[in-house]
């Protein structure tokens, strides 16, 4: 099969489409998984014993089982127990629990990271727990944990893709519904291949930046 430049230009807009949906679904999904995984790094650390055990519980389970068997069973499984949902907010709600739980192993690295002489002086200067935390711990927890998030936003970007199983129009989907409407693959996910490229470079420039910062 050659390239056909005329079928690849008209391709474009439909491909555009799945770029604007793979944008957002990806803040969307990142502002859940980021702001998540921030309390239920706090949550766990300021639980009981009973309450730690249960978010742990939590987080093993949407890391230990795949992503795509997860939105197999809301998309799937749950309206045949009365629960339907659209594709697009069950693809952002999966996208970002999942990795609200790995962001939330993240942020509690960074928690442990911090020395405890600096909670003895909190306690020292007589500031409340609550101020403590929002002060002085979760922006430490947030600078040490910046570079590895945003290689969570990144895996999260191309992980957008698995979403073309239940039909969101991501630039997955729509390579792959123009490839099968004109039986033309070469040119739709060649295109699509070079367009997550591109996409993934502001990511890797400012992982880039912030592991120097960082380092």
């Amino acid at each position: 099969m050659t390239w056909d430049w005329s079928f690849a230009l008209a391709s474009l807009p439909d491909l555009m489409v799945g770029v604007w949906y793979t944008i957002l679904v990806t803040v969307a999904a990142s502002t859940i998984a980021l702001i998540g995984g921030l309390l239920l790094a706090i949550l766990e650390s300021v639980s009981t014993t009973v309450g730690r055990a249960f978010v742990r519980f939590w987080l093993e389970l949407f890391r230990g089982v795949p992503t795509l068997v997860l939105l197999y069973f809301v998309f799937y499984a749950l309206p045949s127990a009365g629960i339907t949902l659209p594709a697009i907010p069950i693809g952002i709600a999966v996208l970002g629990i999942v990795y609200a739980a790995y962001c939330s192993e993240v942020y509690r690295g960074s928690l442990i990271t911090i020395p405890r002489e600096l909670r003895d002086a909190c306690v020292a200067l007589n500031l409340s727990r609550y101020i403590m935390w929002q002060r002085v711990l979760v922006p430490l927890m947030i600078q040490r944990a910046v570079p590895a998030l945003l290689n969570y936003v990144l895996g999260m970007f191309r992980e957008t893709a698995v979403l073309f199983a239940i039909g969101v129009p991501v630039l997955m989907s729509q390579a792959n519904e123009v490839s099968y409407e004109h039986f033309r693959y070469l040119e739709p996910f060649t295109i699509a291949g070079f367009i997550y490229f591109g996409l993934n470079v502001p990511f890797l420039f400012l992982l880039s930046r912030a592991k120097d910062k960082h380092g």
